[in-house]
């Protein structure tokens, strides 16, 4: 664990970082304009470096020893932290203590969440979910990365397509060279007159085509993942 001092210095220079950040931001920005979350992030900042010190006679006051009342359901809870620390030794220097849990426990609370400017403003239900969605969080983000990616493919695709069919001819005379060129069929003119075929229609050439497409896709996944698994090694067959 970082002492007090270490840590205050660190987390006061993240605070102060990200203050000058969004300040710099809207410096040019109107007060009545500035997003009420920045304003509610900036009033925590400040709140937050207020709080940092404690006065000596706060100190003076307290007991240096602090007696917890045990129970049935706070030995389970500690047993509980305690498996934890025992599976994670580096936290505590392997020291099991019960007074070195709690200091813990207690440590980790402070420098995560009540002096984290992403979870300070959060209440306990907002916390709680924040901490339990974690992994679908992460999964979302991958999910919205990769359909990002299909978007701009796709876009993509389109307009090559659509400059493509721009330069094709309709049909050439031998004769005297001349190309003539067809209207290119993707424009909203045609698709009124005469529609377009889809992936949906299992009859027409496109489903069809597409449906073969996936086929052949599946297995070069399958090939893929299999050649990876064998280190760059296939079988013939």
């Amino acid at each position: 664990m970082k002492d007090a001092i270490e840590f205050k210095t660190s987390q006061m220079k993240a605070l102060i970082k990200r203050r000058n950040v969004l300040n710099k931001k809207y410096d040019t920005t109107l007060p009545e304009d500035i997003p009420l979350e920045v304003k509610s992030e900036l009033e925590l900042i400040e709140n937050l470096l207020n709080e940092f010190d404690i006065n000596q006679s706060t100190f003076d006051e307290r007991p240096t020893m602090i007696g917890i009342k045990n129970s049935r359901d706070e030995e389970w809870y500690f047993q509980q932290m305690k498996h934890w620390i025992e599976r994670n030794p580096n936290a505590l220097n392997a020291k099991f203590s019960r007074s070195s849990v709690y200091k813990f426990a207690l440590h980790f609370f402070v420098e995560n969440i009540a002096l984290n400017a992403n979870n300070a403003r959060l209440n306990y239900s907002e916390l709680a979910q924040k901490v339990n969605d974690d992994n679908s969080t992460k999964s979302d983000s991958k999910l919205t990365t990769q359909l990002a990616n299909v978007e701009n493919l796709l876009g993509f695709l389109l307009t090559m397509q659509q400059r493509q069919l721009e330069y094709i001819p309709e049909g050439v005379n031998l004769e005297n060279g001349f190309v003539k060129y067809a209207i290119n069929p993707i424009n909203p003119t045609e698709f009124q007159q005469f529609g377009a075929p889809t992936e949906l229609n299992p009859n027409n050439e496109l489903a069809q085509s597409y449906e073969e497409y996936k086929q052949i896709r599946s297995r070069d996944k399958q090939l893929i993942k299999k050649y990876h698994q064998t280190g760059g090694q296939l079988d013939d067959d």
